[in-house]
């Protein structure tokens, strides 16, 4: 079943490639490496393209990110938990303050967004 299914998609592939070769025939060095290296490592060789491209875009704009909202939740909502809330009842005040600081990066990344678009 599982053998079926694969010939059927290689097929696909395949006239897929062939028609995008007769449609461009710019393409035909593309026709001629695919045709030397094989269909299938073609494909490898744009996996490998597609992790490097999505790890390198990970480590720089992602992990940032998510460093900046561990800090955040370390420094402002820690506070929050039941051990110091019971110590320190005034650390309530950051619960306060963080659903409206929220709401108002929200507001203002819409914001930015429609101007982005706009111009």
């Amino acid at each position: 079943m599982s053998l079926n299914w694969k010939n059927r998609i290689w097929k696909y592939a395949t006239v897929f490639v062939v028609v995008l070769i007769i449609f461009n025939p710019e393409m035909i060095e593309l026709a001629l490496f695919i045709d030397a290296v094989g269909l299938e490592m073609f494909i490898m060789l744009l996996e490998v393209q597609v992790v490097a491209i999505l790890s390198a875009f990970l480590n720089k704009n992602i992990r940032p990110a998510l460093n900046f909202i561990k800090l955040s939740y370390t420094r402002y909502f820690h506070p929050l938990a039941w051990k110091n809330i019971k110590e320190t009842p005034v650390s309530l005040g950051f619960a306060a303050q963080s659903p409206a600081i929220l709401m108002c990066s929200l507001v203002l990344s819409a914001f930015t967004g429609i101007v982005n678009n706009a111009i």
